[in-house]
């Protein structure tokens, strides 16, 4: 929490907690009924008056009620960002403007305490440009907005100036501010993330400490819903003005990155730089334009792939830090699957698409069957089995192992996979990356539409998986289903999609998959191809390899992987990125390590020069896993 929300807070908090104590209760609405309802918006429209150039703006603190869940659900105090006189608002009024704008714009303080404003300032900029504002002063500005992009303001009490990151905790105070460029289509959608950090006692770091996570102001399934038509042109400028670090995961289709920034300034993709993603890591403070074109109807979401930002079990909703019930509606969400940094949309079939869609006839079928392992000698540990039949050939997670068996599909081939689940708990399957029908996208009690909605796999039952990949490269197939078990105890592998009459070589294609043996960052152990200490591997000198890295830990929102020999990176060449390959610009020998969250995937080209030992290294805060590599000769080969 913020030095301004504390200040504000604590003697809210301190009475509420007598109250609490006295009464045997927990904290509820009434608790900030003299206080103003918080509206929240889409960042649709700007605030301000547009006249001649100029756009003028009156803005101030002001406090209200925010219930970052239903409009009925418990509410929380928090600071805000208003237009002068109008409701509190989270996000803050949207500054949006045409290259060129000059903006003349009051900021009123109406606290106590002084405030600093960041943001409020011409781009590119500075993040030491800040202005602070006393208790009951009104501040006038005046700057250019500057270069096009996508950007943001935000309040804070911190004397000390971040450079090129959000200071604060608090995101409850905090807008976008976007420079469109002259001529630039303004059909885009601002999706601002928030992620706001509460203590019930103030300064209790433990029990008592909850974080709520927002898209424009509202956590899951209230959340912004967005609807389009099949072939229709999305665009979105996405701004992540939270501490956190989120991947940012589409379903259903690959999302074209357009541009990125920090807030400060923006960098603008030429065509030659446009890549194509369906996960994108976005560091606390960064921005970017995205665009894609959805090619199958039906219900999808856009969500962080941190488990403890979108798991109902591990996400905290406004009901839980005020202590209330969760409305039936929340209820039935979180019973789904889903809870927290999640935006839902619908696609629309087009008007000549007529009559239902079906499946094309399978030409390749296969069965993945997933089941209990009884635990090791020595252990309560117990791990998910993955058998996997395709035609004749029957493959299953490794004894010792947490990986499932990899699954190889090829491009333009109807395919079907059936599913059956003989765990004591219900599962679902993500294609994870894969584009296809969103009936089978695994998304329980969402994907689908108004004729079927996708369900979760009963124990005992299958379900059967129809798709037809569109493009060859590097996916994943991992549970969907709330159980953070499944996901930390085998339930996830690699799934490959090759060009049509390609033969999968796993000596020349080489898989490594980072996963967590439990859900604890700080305590349980990092694996890479479903073991502690994975098996040593050889190479050979002047043969080419595909190395494909797969990230599918449930919170490790940045994981390194680095090629090395003698304590320095090799060279590697980068090929593609979450299964879509890479434009000629980004195809350069580059040092072999890589930053990646959780949900990517990248596949690189390495060619050893010469003989020796290599190791691939795996780093996660205090955790790292090394892989030992010999690169041989290859008259060395047969003396192993």
């Amino acid at each position: 929490m913020s030095p301004c929300s504390r200040a504000l807070r604590v003697g809210r908090a301190l009475l509420a907690v007598l109250f609490l104590a006295s009464a045997g209760l927990t904290a509820t609405a009434s608790d900030i009924s003299d206080l103003a309802k918080v509206i929240t918006h889409d960042n649709i429209k700007s605030a301000g008056q547009l006249k001649d150039g100029i756009l003028t703006v009156r803005l101030e603190l002001e406090e209200g009620a925010w219930h970052p869940d239903a409009n009925d659900a418990p509410g929380i105090p928090a600071l805000t960002v208003a237009e002068e006189g109008g409701a509190p608002s989270i996000p803050g009024p949207m500054i949006r403007v045409p290259e060129g704008t000059h903006i003349h714009a009051f900021f009123k303080n109406t606290q106590l305490f002084p405030v600093v404003l960041h943001g409020f300032h011409q781009r590119p900029g500075d993040a030491k440009d800040v202005v602070t504002v006393d208790p009951g002063e009104t501040k006038e500005l005046n700057f250019l907005a500057g270069a096009p992009g996508t950007y943001f303001y935000y309040v804070t009490c911190f004397t000390s100036v971040p450079i090129d990151a959000v200071s604060t905790s608090d995101t409850t105070m905090t807008g976008a501010f976007i420079v469109d460029g002259n001529g630039a289509p303004t059909d885009d959608r601002v999706l601002l993330i928030g992620l706001w950090y509460h203590w019930l006692v103030p300064f209790d770091f433990g029990h008592g400490f909850h974080e709520i996570l927002t898209v424009n102001g509202k956590a899951w399934p209230h959340t912004t819903r967005m609807s389009y038509t099949v072939g229709d042109t999305a665009h979105w400028r996405v701004i992540n003005a939270s501490v956190a670090i989120h991947p940012m995961h589409l379903h259903g289709a690959h999302f074209r990155v357009d541009s990125a920034g920090n807030g400060e300034s923006e960098t603008i993709y030429s065509p030659a730089q446009q890549r194509l993603a369906v996960t994108e890591l976005m560091q606390p403070g960064r921005t970017m334009l995205v665009s894609w074109t959805p090619t199958h109807p039906g219900n999808w979401i856009f969500h962080c792939h941190l488990a403890f930002h979108f798991d109902p079990e591990l996400s905290n909703s406004a009901g839980e830090v005020m202590g209330a019930a969760m409305n039936s509606d929340h209820q039935q969400h979180h019973s789904s699957g889903m809870a927290g940094l999640i935006v839902g949309i619908e696609v629309h079939p087009r008007a000549t698409d007529v009559g239902e869609a079906r499946p094309k006839p399978p030409q390749h079928q296969l069965t993945l069957t997933i089941s209990q392992n009884p635990p090791p000698v020595n252990s309560k540990r117990r791990c998910i089995n993955v058998e996997l039949r395709d035609g004749a050939t029957v493959s299953a997670t490794a004894q010792g192992s947490e990986l499932g068996p990899p699954i190889i599909l090829y491009r333009g081939q109807p395919t079907e996979i059936t599913v059956v689940n003989k765990l004591a708990s219900p599962t679902a399957i993500h294609w994870h990356g894969i584009e296809l029908e969103s009936y089978y996208d695994g998304v329980p009690g969402f994907g689908g539409d108004s004729r079927q909605v996708t369900p979760a796999v009963a124990p005992g039952e299958s379900f059967i998986a129809h798709m037809t990949p569109p493009r060859a490269g590097t996916y994943i197939y991992h549970t969907h289903w709330h159980d953070l078990d499944q996901l930390t105890t085998g339930l996830y592998g690699p799934l490959i999609v090759l060009e049509p009459g390609e033969k999968y070589d796993p000596e020349h294609d080489r898989v490594f998959v980072v996963s967590r043996a439990g859900p604890d960052l700080f305590k349980d152990a990092m694996l890479v191809n479903g073991s502690v200490e994975p098996a040593a591997s050889q190479l050979r000198v002047g043969e080419g390899y595909r190395l494909r890295f797969i990230n599918i830990t449930p919170s490790d929102d940045e994981v390194a992987f680095s090629l090395l020999a003698r304590e320095k990176p090799v060279s590697w060449q980068p090929l593609a990125k979450d299964g879509a390959d890479l434009p000629e610009f980004y195809r350069k020998p580059c040092e072999a390590k890589q930053k990646f969250g959780a949900g990517e995937t990248y596949d690189f080209e390495f060619r050893p020069q010469t003989a020796g030992k290599l190791r691939l290294q795996t780093d996660f805060i205090k955790f790292h896993t090394v892989l030992p590599i010999d690169v041989v000769e290859m008259r060395d080969v047969s003396r192993k």
